[in-house]
């Protein structure tokens, strides 16, 4: 009975020397993970974003062409940011690094992360005006909008003739009497085709000079914090792990 006694003792006291191994094991394990994670964080480069807001007729679709090949090449061939790799890796490399959403506002939001500030910065203007100038229409498009714009002004001068002669002249001037109802409705169509013919007077001029940057209400800004990597996240979820 009394080695029956001693072999249950003696069991019991590994058992607690294995436990006591496994709790260290337990507790110094993580702690040495999460302070390797902690160093490695700590090698990781910096990024910083620079943000900007802009005001757009269309924000969905400009989130797609700010990331376009008409938009990027040329930021990318300007700031030589192919470093020897070709023009493809360097576009999916920048399109990486540009984050474009439209608020509830109607308002775009344009964030761009680089290593540093001033470089986040100057990456977010060079994209923001290469798009602006991928709004100036092409030549065969600048010639159509031209000719538009011709029949557009010649049409608007007619109305307006045709207007002033409504307005002047009886309903019985026309060749035909017009019964007082058709004359008005004959008016309301004249001011409907003059308000069309004005617009694209207005607008026609406005699309052969494309988008200016009075669309950038809050211009790139120059960060003054990194956002990534965050060292104690890491940490902590290597210690977790």
């Amino acid at each position: 009975m009394e080695a029956e006694l001693q072999e249950e003792e003696i069991s019991l006291l590994d058992l607690l020397l294995i436990a006591a191994g496994e709790i260290k094991l337990l507790i110094l394990g993580p702690l040495v993970v999460g302070l390797l994670a902690l160093g490695v964080g700590y090698t990781l480069p910096q990024s910083f974003t620079s943000q900007a807001i802009l005001a757009l007729p269309n924000p969905a679709q400009a989130t797609t062409m700010l990331v376009s090949p008409i938009v990027l090449d040329p930021v990318i061939e300007s700031l030589k940011l192919s470093k020897g790799q070709s023009i493809q890796l360097a576009r999916v490399e920048l399109a990486n690094q540009i984050k474009a959403t439209v608020g509830k506002d109607g308002l775009l939001r344009f964030d761009v992360n680089a290593n540093t500030a001033l470089e986040a910065q100057v990456l977010a203007n060079a994209v923001i005006d290469s798009w602006l100038k991928s709004t100036i229409p092409s030549e065969q498009d600048r010639a159509d909008l031209d000719q538009r714009l011709t029949h557009a002004k010649a049409a608007l001068a007619s109305v307006r003739r045709l207007q002033e002669r409504l307005s002047a002249q009886g309903p019985a001037d026309f060749g035909k009497p017009l019964s007082r109802g058709d004359a008005g409705a004959g008016i309301v169509i004249v001011a409907d085709l003059q308000a069309r013919y004005f617009g694209e007077v207005l607008s026609i001029p406005r699309t052969l000079r494309g988008l200016s940057r009075d669309v950038v209400k809050q211009p790139p800004t120059l960060p003054t914090q990194p956002v990534s990597p965050k060292k104690s996240l890491i940490a902590i979820l290597a210690t977790l792990g």
